[in-house]
């Protein structure tokens, strides 16, 4: 299982909204004021579609990431599943 943790706050709302709209991702309900958003292969974000401005874009991948990062650029972030077992899970 591969994918990014979202801080669960107002400002990355919209990026929760995005992954969940993006037929590549499940986005998981809330634990500990944290989404987890899964992929199984690649998966591509653009920040148009969030709405985000780049500072919180740029913070988006603070919480956490179990996979590979593609691309990560003002207009896009593009990461690929590395399928590798989540320690804890």
């Amino acid at each position: 299982m591969s994918g990014f943790y979202i801080l669960d706050v107002p400002e990355f709302a919209p990026l929760a909204e995005a992954a969940r709209r993006n037929p590549r991702c499940h986005v998981h309900e809330p634990i500990a004021g944290y989404r987890f958003v899964e992929f199984d292969e690649a998966v591509t974000i653009e920040r148009s579609d969030t709405g985000l401005g780049e500072a919180v874009w740029f913070g988006c991948l603070t919480a956490g990431l179990d996979g590979r990062i593609a691309e990560f650029t003002a207009e896009r972030i593009c990461l690929v599943a590395t399928n590798t077992p989540i320690v804890g899970r």
